[in-house]
């Protein structure tokens, strides 16, 4: 279900037998013994397993309060750094306009965490809410910031100035959240929940539209009223799709996905990871599924050719801007949380 060039590998991978476990653990060096000789195709392993890592981690323990703080620690860390390099013996910023590979390590691993939390931020429930979707404008605007920052030309003492002033504002943010412990929604884990679809019309499709994103998830964002996922009441905008008939699609192309769905004409079995629904104190009523009468589909949607489900263009409707992970995506400077590669 990964990118089409991945697919001339796959050989490989089964007469090596391939296993989780080995996965979980594969280096660059491996990858290069299987044949998997360019680096881009290499990371966009590294990456799908990270993905399924994170899946599998996160589940229990994610939640908007944890997020936060992570991100608090990320700010932190940065300003930290900054301020150890300045008590140092040989301090130049005020001279160099070079800015060292372990500062820019340290600022994507803090537009990372923000990422992480804008996801959370950028769905139902929260984005429903006037103070969270505040919030949240914040710190895209904090993040594309401090990318506007490290790409200017000035002095080192002059870009870490600046940076300090967004490492102090997004750790005040974070504060913030992780203050609001009136809300119930600011601790509570996504959960996953099985979906079972049956009775489609191959006229009427599922009627789910989806949004897939650049780092390979894939959201729904609402449904078609009176169609089959509209029907089971279990279905919400926000929700992820996490595996078709007990197959996990994580990172898979939009176009696999697709495939996936339409597979059976006579029903689907879906896995979907829940952000939290409840009643959120500031809200007067509980948050309902988004969804769309069959007249309104022509609205920034492209349909694929079969009416089982609709698909946002990957590229639309992102967390943030273009321009924002432009730089941080930079794949010299990624790495995982979750296992060493190296």
């Amino acid at each position: 279900g990964l990118d089409d060039c991945l697919q001339q590998y796959v050989k490989s991978f089964e007469r090596e037998q391939m296993g989780g476990e080995q996965l979980l653990h594969i280096t660059h060096q491996e990858l290069e013994e299987l044949g998997v000789t360019r680096i881009g195709h290499q990371e966009l392993i590294l990456e799908a397993v990270d993905l399924l890592c994170a899946l599998n981690y996160g589940l229990e323990t994610e939640n908007l309060r944890t997020l936060s703080h992570k991100l608090n620690a990320s700010a932190k860390n940065l300003q930290n750094f900054i301020l150890g390099r300045r008590r140092g013996g040989h301090y130049d910023g005020r001279a160099s306009r070079r800015l060292p590979n372990d500062f820019l390590t340290s600022v994507v691993d803090l537009i990372g965490a923000a990422k992480n939390l804008l996801a959370w931020l950028d769905r139902s429930p929260f984005a429903s809410v006037t103070e969270y979707s505040l919030l949240k404008n914040n710190i895209v605007q904090l993040c594309l910031e401090l990318t506007t920052i490290v790409q200017q030309d000035c002095t080192v003492y002059e870009t870490e100035n600046k940076i300090l002033h967004v490492c102090k504002t997004l750790a005040g943010i974070c504060d913030h959240i992780i203050s609001l412990s009136s809300d119930s929604l600011v601790s509570q884990s996504a959960h996953l929940e099985v979906v079972h679809l049956t009775s489609i019309m191959p006229s009427e499709g599922l009627g789910m539209y989806i949004k897939s994103t650049y780092d390979g998830l894939h959201v729904i964002t609402g449904t078609t009223e009176n169609s089959p996922a509209d029907q089971c009441k279990k279905i919400h905008a926000g929700d992820e799709v996490i595996q078709v008939n007990h197959q996990t699609v994580v990172g898979w192309q939009l176009k696999n996905l697709v495939n996936a769905l339409r597979e059976d004409p006579c029903g689907v079995i879906l896995t979907l990871k829940k952000r939290p629904q409840n009643t959120l104190s500031s809200t007067p009523a509980l948050l309902r599924n988004v969804r769309w009468k069959p007249l309104g589909l022509q609205v920034n949607v492209t349909a694929v050719p079969f009416t089982n489900v609709l698909v946002l263009k990957p590229a639309e409707n992102l967390c943030m801007p273009k321009a924002f992970f432009f730089f941080f995506l930079d794949r010299g400077h990624s790495k995982s949380k979750y296992k060493r590669r190296e």
